[in-house]
């Protein structure tokens, strides 16, 4: 960086998930609800026992708790369980095999921790995920062992990576970014990703930090063609306007809350003869009515509203365009130049040193093309006078016949529908 001068101004983020180097087939998953289910069936033994005083009615019961009610079933006097010394024998017995259970269980439950909810037998910290190519049937559907990487570029280089076992890339901006500050010393001015970033909680920490996120939400394709435009817009003043052009208020509904402390009511009237009608209450029990409540979270649409802005302007457009470019060729070079598709060592520690690694020596390699030549890529620019993008106008119609062919489809089959195999156009 210091050798060609290169700012860390404006950085983009992306990330991808690699293959553990983990036997396939030795998955094993969170058993939170065969816990409770043994732990309900440990409860009902111990009521028969007369055990369950001081045990807890709700939630998993310890195996520890369970190891001192079995010493304590033996001093529990035959006359008082139903059916004499031979029950009692058989109470101890079922009691003991829900013990070893428990005990099973909480291995399994401490190996996966809070976050997750599964691992593999040969690489205890690789995490099931699904992944772009799938051997298995071709969908991408199927659940693999993998890690999830992140990685940060600035004018081609990777400046900072960040792997994880997450298996969506929403809750990793926030640590990456925080990575790249403690490396830094300063966050960047500018960073751009796409819709997988796209969340409440990272719109609002790179506001407080003072980085201008160009960062796509979830609805941004639907909305930018005018498949699936927004449904209602969060106007300056405090109130709504909805997609037929009709103005909603803030209001308070009796004996009904919001989901959460910072969302709120607003209310629409007079919808009967919307032409949107019926792609506005498509999720919705009633899909007639004159008036609609929408519950909005202002902050929240407000810091979107703010990224969408700021995607459609020029300088949003040349971020999206070297966003493609840069980090996402970056990878295609790790993948497909590279043939790195996969981890070789296993331990998330040694995983992590593994990638490091590897982005080092792409690193290293750039380090030295670019010294051949002298001069750093070029990468494009956004021409003066160019007008900033606006979202395709929505057609009623179109929409309306799109909602009547609608067909409640599995996974596998809308994945079906949208792969193609390899050499086939």
């Amino acid at each position: 960086m210091e050798e060609f001068a290169i700012s860390l101004d404006t950085v983009f983020l992306d990330g991808s998930k690699f293959e553990a180097n983990s036997n396939k087939y030795k998955f094993v998953w969170k058993p939170t609800t065969f816990h409770l289910r043994l732990s309900e069936k440990a409860l009902n033994l111990l009521r028969l026992m007369h055990l369950s005083d001081d045990v807890p009615k709700d939630g998993i019961i310890s195996s520890k708790l369970l190891t001192e009610k079995l010493t304590e079933s033996q001093k529990i006097d035959p006359e008082l369980i139903e059916g004499g010394e031979t029950a009692l024998k058989k109470m101890r017995s079922q009691l003991y095999e829900y013990l070893i259970k428990s005990v099973e269980y909480e291995e399994k439950e401490a190996i996966c921790g809070p976050d997750r909810n599964s691992y593999y037998k040969t690489d205890h910290d690789a995490t099931a995920m699904c992944l772009k190519e799938d051997y298995y049937s071709g969908l991408g559907s199927q659940m693999h062992a993998a890690y999830n990487t992140q990685i940060v570029v600035c004018r081609g280089i990777i400046v900072f990576y960040y792997l994880s076992q997450d298996r969506s890339d929403t809750r990793t901006l926030i640590p990456t970014l925080e990575g790249f500050k403690s490396m830094y010393g300063c966050y960047p001015k500018r960073i751009c990703a796409d819709a997988g970033y796209g969340s409440f909680a990272n719109y609002k920490y790179c506001n407080t930090k003072g980085i201008e996120a160009f960062i796509k939400y979830p609805s941004w394709n639907g909305e930018r063609t005018g498949r699936y435009p927004a449904v209602y817009e969060y106007l300056e003043d405090g109130t709504v306007s909805c997609l037929g052009g009709r103005t909603g208020n803030r209001v308070e509904i009796p004996n009904r809350h919001p989901k959460t402390q910072q969302s709120a009511f607003y209310k629409v009237e007079n919808c009967t003869n919307c032409q949107f009608m019926a792609y506005c209450r498509r999720f919705m029990k009633e899909k007639e009515g004159n008036e609609r409540i929408f519950e909005v979270m202002p902050e929240y649409v407000t810091l979107k509203q703010g990224a969408r802005d700021r995607l459609l302007r020029p300088e949003g457009i040349e971020m999206r365009v070297n966003r493609s470019c840069q980090v996402e060729g970056t990878f295609g070079v790790l993948k497909q130049n590279m043939a790195y598709t996969r981890f070789r060592r296993r331990k998330l520690a040694k995983v992590r040193l593994e990638f490091a690694l590897t982005c080092l020596g792409l690193n290293i390699r750039k380090f030295l093309k670019f010294k051949k030549s002298g001069k750093l890529p070029t990468y494009w620019k956004v021409p003066e006078g160019l007008e900033a993008e606006t979202f395709k106008k929505p057609s009623a119609k179109r929409i309306a016949n799109r909602l009547k062919k609608r067909k409640n489809l599995q996974p596998n089959e809308i994945a079906k529908r949208g792969y193609r195999r390899k050499g086939m156009r």
